[in-house]
């Protein structure tokens, strides 16, 4: 008891002792902490967090006032009197049974635990969760107020007349038949299971989910609340009685027919089956997929409307005429070579691997526009793409004036020499393996900036990237005096000597495998990926008791102190982290290494 109130005291967490008692006054939180043992007849008001922790034993009389997380965690019984008014999460601890007459007020997460029963009279006021345990036996009468999750167990059978007020999923169990009388009033997952029949009449709130099951038949008059995903079943063809209020998945099915009329509210997707033959007016209120299936003679005499066509690896040379398409166009991998003018899309283009060599005049793409592995060499002028625009791989060689791009501008390995001044990229640019030399005026870059494997020797002094940089294996010589990065500086495998004047990374600083010798007084970073022996003005060293290191710096006029390459603080700083982290013997040991390191430093700089 005595470790666990040092350890209370130094991480200021407040609490009361009584009468062979410990009352915490708010939550524990000991998640990675190398704590091994927890007193008796302990108290927490609040939640209790042992994730990841050595404890292998719950003390006795334990009383938590929230939310138990035990996971992972090589606890194996449950202790005497265990009392918690929230959810327990034991997910992949070592409990192999639990009490009878067990009530669990919030969620119960027993996820790949050797657990094969349930208690009897068990109630989990919320969900009850057991993937991947030993489970295989579950009792006729037990509560569960929310989702039951049995996926990956050993469980072969169901009770009647179950009642699940959320969601059930038996994915990839050894269940063959559903029960009599089954409700479920949220999702229902069957994927990868033995089940062939379902019953007539059956009425899912939610999702269905009979994706690689071995059904050959849907039963009359279903009622699907959400999508259904039929994906890799033998069904040929689908009930006119019907009823799904979602999206239906049938790619890789056996389908053949459609029944007439068909309206569907969300995606309708028939890649990869051998259907010959849309219905009479059907209606796709989304995406319409049709990839890699024989659809020249399926559209040709189709009056199909839907709101996207996904059309990836079709053997098609032109869009169909008569259907109109006002979200987003999948063509990929098909044999197109031409584009209708003045097309208009507020979703996203796609043309990965499409023998087209130009663009239509006044494009306007709302969404992602792929230009990947094209043959397009120039791009039209005052191309507007909302989203991200994809061109990697491809043979273009200019970007036009006026180019407008909502996201990402992805130009890596093309032969793309020059950027025009004053670019602006709301996202990420990636200009990986391109033969670029030199950046642009006024470049402004939202997100990344990708110039690793360029011959990009030197950076502009207005250059703005508010997220990470990349320069790795670049030519890069030098940067900018007073450079700024919110994000991340990536310099390793460069011949960069030294650093820039005022460098202030705000996350991480690699410069493993540089030139580079000394750190700067004014440098600034959040953590720093370096080859520690190369440097020297810092003072390192080792503790391999936890496997980590330790190094002194002089920054911004004061000895800074860095533990596994993050940036803490100055020595008062670093005592005070570690002993949040550490317990008392461990926090002291290295509280020492840290003074050491730090009077070596002074001695070697020559520092008051």
């Amino acid at each position: 008891m005595e470790q666990f109130i040092t350890y209370l005291n130094t991480q200021q967490i407040k609490y009361s002792i009584g009468d062979n008692s410990i009352t915490i006054l708010e939550s524990l939180n000991l998640a990675e902490v190398r704590i091994k043992h927890l007193p008796d007849n302990l108290i927490i008001n609040g939640n209790l967090n042992l994730r990841l922790t050595t404890i292998k034993k719950l003390p006795d009389n334990l009383t938590v006032n929230g939310d138990l997380c035990a996971r992972a965690t090589k606890i194996k019984a449950w202790p005497k009197n265990l009392n918690v008014k929230g959810s327990i999460d034991l997910l992949r601890t070592r409990i192999a049974s639990l009490p009878d007459n067990l009530t669990v007020n919030g969620d119960l997460n027993l996820e790949q635990t050797p657990v094969k029963s349930l208690p009897a009279n068990l109630k989990v006021k919320g969900n009850l969760a057991l993937r991947g345990s030993h489970f295989c036996n579950i009792p006729e009468r037990f509560d569960v107020a929310g989702s039951l999750n049995l996926s990956d167990t050993k469980i072969d059978r169901l009770p009647d007349n179950l009642n699940i007020q959320g969601d059930l999923n038996i994915a990839r169990t050894k269940i063959k038949k559903l029960p009599e009388n089954l409700s479920v009033s949220g999702d229902l997952h069957l994927s990868r299971t033995k089940v062939k029949i379902l019953p007539d009449n059956l009425d899912i709130m939610g999702d269905l989910d009979l994706s690689d099951t071995r059904i050959k038949k849907l039963p009359g008059n279903l009622k699907v609340g959400g999508k259904l995903d039929l994906y890799g079943t033998r069904i040929q063809k689908i009930p006119k009685d019907l009823t799904v209020t979602g999206g239906i998945a049938l790619g890789g099915s056996k389908i053949r027919k459609l029944p007439d009329n068909l309206t569907v509210n969300d995606y309708l997707d028939l890649g990869f089956t051998k259907i010959k033959k849309l219905p009479d007016n059907l209606i796709v209120n989304g995406y319409l997929g049709l990839r890699a299936i024989k659809v020249k003679k399926l559209l040709k005499h189709s009056n199909v409307q839907c709101t996207s066509l996904g059309l990836d690896g079709a053997k098609i040379k032109q869009l169909p005429a008569n259907i109109e398409v006002k979200n987003s166009l999948y063509l990929s991998y098909t044999e197109i070579k031409q584009l209708p003018d003045n097309l208009e899309l507020k979703g996203d283009l796609t043309l990965r691997y499409v023998p087209i060599k130009k663009l239509p005049d006044n494009l306007t793409v709302g969404g992602y526009l792929d230009l990947s592995c094209t043959r397009i060499e120039t791009l039209p002028e005052n191309l507007k793409v909302a989203g991200n625009l994809n061109l990697s791989s491809s043979k273009l060689k200019k970007l036009p004036k006026n180019l407008h791009i909502g996201g990402d501008l992805d130009l890596h390995n093309t032969k793309i020499k020059k950027i025009p001044d004053n670019l602006n990229v709301n996202g990420t640019l990636d200009l990986f393996r391109t033969k670029i030399k030199k950046l642009p005026k006024n470049l402004f870059v939202k997100n990344e900036l990708f110039l690793s494997n360029t011959r990009v020797k030197t950076l502009p002094s207005d250059l703005k990237v508010e997220g990470d940089l990349w320069l790795s294996s670049s030519s890069i010589k030098k940067l900018p005096d007073n450079l700024k990065l919110n994000g991340d500086l990536y310099l390793q495998d460069t011949n960069i000597k030294q650093l820039p004047k005022n460098l202030f990374v705000k996350r991480q600083l690699s410069i493993r495998n540089t030139k580079i010798s000394v750190l700067p007084e004014d440098l600034m970073f959040g953590s720093i990926e370096l080859d520690i022996k190369k440097i020297k003005n810092i003072v390192y060293k080792k503790c391999h008791s936890i496997k980590a290191f330790i190094f002194t710096v002089y920054l911004q006029g004061e000895i800074k102190l860095v533990y596994n390459g993050s940036l803490i603080g100055n020595l008062e700083e670093f005592e005070q982290f570690t002993d949040k982290l550490f317990l008392k013997a461990e926090a002291d040991e290295f509280k020492q290494m840290a003074r050491d390191c730090a009077a070596q430093l002074k001695q070697k700089l020559s520092l008051e």
